[in-house]
């Protein structure tokens, strides 16, 4: 046998002993750690009264499901004349959206049912407040009532200033009357000192001042009157 292949076959038959030996003394040591773990006693998690009782309670109480009323109908308005009744007497049949001169109204579906009733929202579209009422004239029910007196406005709420986008409070001069000239009501917007003020006695919320604002954000907001 070569000198080469005698040093091969003994570093190969050294390298195979040292491997049977790790092989015997890792499995030895699995041994061990198996049986010290074996010995240790296992830790039940104790059990708080405290959180017994809320459980109890929560399964003593009936679950109830609760549907979220929509904050949709709080932000638009019913058109002019809208009835005590006007949810009941009301079809959806969106005669008063077409004969609107100005595409304010839109309907809008019930959140408890599929019908749909005639909407505006102030702060976007104002009612011009015609003098006819077409929409009203148009509705084929009672659901929208004509004006007894012809002074008679609606009142769909109340104007408030947003001072701090208003161009007069920037400038700090007179520079804008915008909702004065616009609103369809006398003696309505007066100003106090270069900033406007809105009478509330007569006010209508209309939303015409907030139209023709010129500021973004708009400087005047439409605070609606709660429907009942």
């Amino acid at each position: 046998m070569k000198r080469k292949d005698l040093f091969r076959e003994g570093f190969k038959s050294v390298f195979q002993f040292t491997f049977t030996k790790a092989d015997e003394i890792s499995e030895a040591i699995k041994e061990v750690w198996q049986e010290e773990t074996d010995q240790i006693p296992k830790k039940t998690p104790k059990s708080d009264p405290k959180q017994n009782v809320k459980k109890t309670k929560q399964k003593s109480k009936p679950t109830l499901v609760r549907k979220r009323k929509s904050k949709m109908f709080q932000t638009l308005s019913l058109p002019p004349g809208a009835s005590k009744d006007f949810f009941s007497l009301c079809t959806g049949c969106n005669e008063c959206i077409f004969a609107c001169p100005y595409a304010v109204l839109f309907p809008v579906t019930a959140t408890d049912s599929e019908k749909t009733y005639p909407h505006f929202d102030p702060n976007a579209k104002a009612c011009h407040l015609c003098s006819d009422w077409p929409c009203i004239t148009a509705c084929p029910e009672d659901a929208l009532l004509p004006y007894e007196v012809s002074e008679t406005t609606p009142k769909f709420g109340k104007a408030k200033l947003l001072k701090e986008f208003c161009i007069n409070e920037k400038t700090g001069e007179s520079t804008c009357n915008a909702c004065f000239v616009t609103c369809p009501i006398e003696k309505t917007v007066k100003f106090k000192g270069n900033l406007p003020v809105f009478a509330q006695s007569s006010c209508t919320g209309c939303g015409l001042c907030v139209e023709t604002c010129p500021s973004f954000p708009k400087a005047i907001q439409i605070k609606l009157f709660k429907s009942e």
